[in-house]
């Protein structure tokens, strides 16, 4: 079942809830890149599109000198990437040992500083394959443990959100526009320092919810959101902002350490991805009883998917009673790169 449909099951079992105008973040987007606004009623995949409807400061001085030396405690094991830095010129660099989430976002921030990464072009395509998990939303029996059931989804998006292609019936189909309301010019646009980062997703994640009337039939505004609600849809929003896209390091590096300042988020130094492949996790405990949690490579601290699971029993009704171990929502980044047109599989 497509996100789509997972969405529908979920605003047909809470009608109470408002759903976000559809428009509203397009129009600030084109305001802010001189984009045209796309106005089709298939446009999706938004910052809520997750399941529940899911010393960096003196390490960079150092990397724009094109010094990278980050020291590591006594005794414990250290990480050593050759990259290129100040032209092609190679540079080694040096990563503490990894003890939390700071630590990851710290690693992975040096990292993609000394990689001299270039800024994706407008007229470059990303490519992106997923492999997902079925969670069974159409009613089945709840998905419990290592999914059983996967779909394989490649799709294109064009870096100016002017075209988009997926695999349909072994074919590739192109379109013209975006099927993205998150566009990839408002992702390139987000700040690369963590706290600016986290400030911006605070701010946004406050005047979503005051624009929101209490019910469809009332104008009035919501309540005070508590912290405890800003940092759950915080970090779902950054989790969210990571999929269906190819970020530059630079930029990615800078969403695991706003993660990393939300309270409450924990690093995993062992976990697997739906794929199997080893990694490591930043994860949170939202709503008191489910876990959202995004997968990373610990050698590339690349971005390998993100995973919803149940830790605890909830009884909140007839659309909203799980069971610890359910998972609710899982998908891995098989692949994720810049290439010049549709269908390549560079």
């Amino acid at each position: 079942m497509s996100r789509r449909d997972e969405i529908a099951v979920f605003r047909e079992g809470r009608p109470e809830v408002p759903p976000y105008h559809p428009m509203a973040r397009e129009r600030l987007h084109a305001r802010l890149f001189d984009q045209p606004v796309d106005t089709r009623a298939g446009a999706r995949r938004g910052w809520f599109v997750v399941v529940r409807a899911m010393g960096v400061g003196a390490a960079a001085a150092a990397l724009a000198a094109g010094i990278v030396v980050l020291k590591e405690a006594p005794g414990a094991r250290q990480g050593r990437v050759t990259a290129t830095a100040n032209g092609g010129t190679p540079t080694v660099v040096r990563l503490r040992p990894v003890a939390d989430a700071q630590d990851l976002a710290g690693n992975a921030a040096a990292k993609a500083a000394a990689d001299d990464e270039p800024a994706p072009r407008p007229d470059q395509w990303a490519y992106v394959k997923t492999v997902v998990a079925q969670t069974r939303v159409d009613g089945g029996p709840p998905l419990f443990g290592q999914p059983k059931v996967t779909r394989t989804h490649e799709m294109w998006r064009r870096v100016n959100e002017k075209g988009f292609a997926t695999i349909e019936n072994g074919r590739l189909k192109t379109y013209d526009g975006s099927e993205f309301e998150v566009t990839y010019p408002y992702l390139l646009g987000l700040p690369t320092d963590p706290d600016r980062l986290l400030a911006r997703m605070y701010g946004q994640v406050e005047r979503e919810h005051d624009a929101r009337p209490v019910s469809r039939d009332s104008t009035a505004s919501p309540p005070p959101m508590s912290e405890e609600e800003r940092d759950t849809v915080a970090f779902q929003q950054l989790a969210q902002g990571m999929r269906d896209a190819a970020l530059p390091a630079r930029l990615r590096a800078a969403m695991y350490g706003a993660m990393a300042k939300i309270p409450g988020v924990k690093y995993r130094a062992s976990a697997a991805d739906l794929a199997g492949r080893p990694g490591v996790s930043l994860y949170r405990l939202q709503y008191g009883y489910q876990r959202d949690e995004i997968f990373i490579d610990p050698k590339t601290y690349e971005y390998m998917g993100y995973r919803t699971i149940v830790v605890r029993d909830h009884d909140g009704g007839a659309f909203d009673s799980v069971k610890k171990g359910q998972v609710l929502g899982w998908d891995s980044v098989l692949k994720a790169t810049l290439v010049d047109k549709p269908g390549q599989r560079l």
